[in-house]
């Protein structure tokens, strides 16, 4: 069943359900979300319309919109960390991020429908006034530097097709030594590949930023693409699966998962473990916080700053011998 059968099931007034489709086409063509971020907020937007059905036993209408209140968005938030047992979009219990990710997702859709209707200023007002659940601290995993290359020998092992290893040497080296996201890495076409010595990426919210590239890593580059079997077009990405299709995130998750599995390593170890690790290494070497930032895409200094507190004892030193107003 999709979410647009669920929401006709529970009997969702049309008009309700017609606000719902507007909203998602403006996150998707005019505010340019990403799939993910569309896709997310979707299903909560659903989930929630579903959560009221069940809560007020009864058909929902825009006017039970506009009549949100505290009490009630505080049950919703609460539901959520429960195991459902009606039907609705999620059925076990969110995280405290992905309910944080929720209330956005009203949020987002309240102020929408307030653009369109001043009735809709009561319940944005009130779920202002929620608070999101906090976020248990969690410190990026990071590969140790003894294991990198040990990690990266596996990976060229698990199959036996050279192109193939040499397509995921590649990626590798992106992500380790560019600290690209898999999904950047996965975006580039034959037009980043005309002058290797930098790469202009395209990250989350459409923040650009420009990113040297060391001459090992273009060299992995240029490797693959001359190994490369097939033709591609100028405008796809220049990383293609087995038969040549434009090549998916999970398909070198998979072959990195089984590379960490031979050698014994911890989940952890995972494709963005390695842009953790680009930025832990370079830190825990003396690099400064600030350029970091603006290589990872960082809006906020206090992301990035994150990485003084991870593995190593010395990168809080670093950090401090690097950034005078932070001593103590």
């Amino acid at each position: 069943m999709n979410f647009l059968d669920l929401l006709e099931s529970k009997q969702i007034d049309q008009s309700l359900i017609k606000e719902f489709k507007d909203w998602v086409t403006y996150l998707k063509d005019i505010k340019g979300f990403s799939q993910n971020t569309y896709n997310s907020y979707s299903y909560d937007l659903v989930d929630f319309l579903v959560f009221l059905n069940q809560h007020y036993a009864t058909n929902i209408t825009n006017k039970d919109i506009i009549d949100l209140d505290l009490k009630t968005l505080r049950s919703w938030l609460s539901d959520l960390t429960l195991e459902r047992n009606y039907i609705n979009v999620y059925k076990k219990p969110l995280s405290a991020r992905s309910r944080r990710r929720a209330i956005s997702s009203l949020k987002n859709f309240l102020k929408y429908m307030k653009t369109k209707s001043d009735s809709y200023d009561r319940p944005f007002g009130q779920i202002i006034l929620l608070k999101s659940p906090k976020i248990p601290k969690s410190l990026p995993k990071s590969i140790h530097e003894d294991q990198v290359d040990i990690l990266l020998t596996e990976l060229e092992g698990v199959t036996k097709k050279n192109w193939i290893k040499k397509r995921n040497k590649a990626i590798f080296f992106l992500l380790y030594g560019c600290g690209l996201r898999i999904n950047e890495a996965l975006s580039l076409t034959i037009n980043h590949t005309r002058d290797l010595s930098s790469l202009t990426i395209m990250g989350k919210g459409g923040k650009e930023r420009m990113i040297p590239v060391l001459e090992v890593v273009q060299d992995a580059v240029k490797d693959y693409l001359n190994y490369l079997p097939y033709k591609i077009n100028t405008h796809q990405s220049i990383f293609v699966g087995d038969r040549g299709a434009p090549m998916q995130a999970r398909t070198f998750q998979r072959d990195l998962k089984n590379a960490r599995i031979n050698l014994g390593l911890p989940k952890t170890s995972t494709p963005h473990a390695l842009r953790h690790s680009f930025a832990t290494h370079i830190l825990k070497h003396g690099g400064d916080l600030r350029t970091i930032q603006e290589l990872l895409g960082h809006s906020s200094l206090s992301t990035t700053e994150i990485y003084t507190e991870v593995d190593e004892v010395n990168l809080e030193k670093t950090y401090r011998s690097k950034n005078p107003s932070k001593k103590s």
